[in-house]
């Protein structure tokens, strides 16, 4: 094998590695951006639902759905932009199901003015919905720059299967 035989099958195996299950939303309804300049678009997304296995189930609405999803994070303003990780949130995108799922991640990111970053982040909750439903992801109390919080636009999805 040649040098760049090998450097293109090593970049082809890490690309592999690295999705880990993740896949491009099948519909998404792009990058959500400020007017600020941050940037917040949906990378790569994973769902599954966990079944109930009881034979005669006690409660009903007991599945459990799991949704990953991992965000790029671009800012381009001019300030440090704060992402809080809790200030996320996924919705159904639906007026009919009212299901609000919060990250199971905490904490807070720094990004310095034309900074990038990878962030994933789990969701999961006992519900009826299922990975064919559209969802919207709401970075509304996700950024603030100096304090300020920064306008986002929900970003509407629906999963890949």
């Amino acid at each position: 094998m040649n040098n760049s035989t090998l450097c293109v099958f090593s970049l082809v195996a890490a690309v592999s590695t690295a999705s880990c299950g993740y896949a491009a939303p099948y519909q998404t309804s792009g990058p959500a951006l400020s007017k600020e300049g941050v940037q917040i678009t949906i990378a790569g997304e994973q769902c599954y639902v966990n079944r109930s296995t009881e034979e005669y189930p006690t409660t009903t609405n007991d599945d459990e759905l799991h949704v990953g999803v991992n965000l790029q994070v671009k800012n381009e303003s001019n300030h440090v932009a704060v992402l809080s990780l809790d200030g996320f949130q996924l919705a159904a995108d639906s007026k009919t199901d009212d299901v609000v799922m919060h990250p199971q991640e905490s904490g807070s990111l720094s990004l310095a003015p034309g900074e990038t970053k990878l962030v994933s982040l789990d969701f999961e909750r006992q519900t009826q919905l299922g990975c064919h439903h559209s969802l919207a992801l709401d970075p509304q109390h996700a950024v603030a720059i100096e304090g300020t919080p920064v306008n986002l636009a929900s970003i509407h999805f629906l999963p890949a299967h």
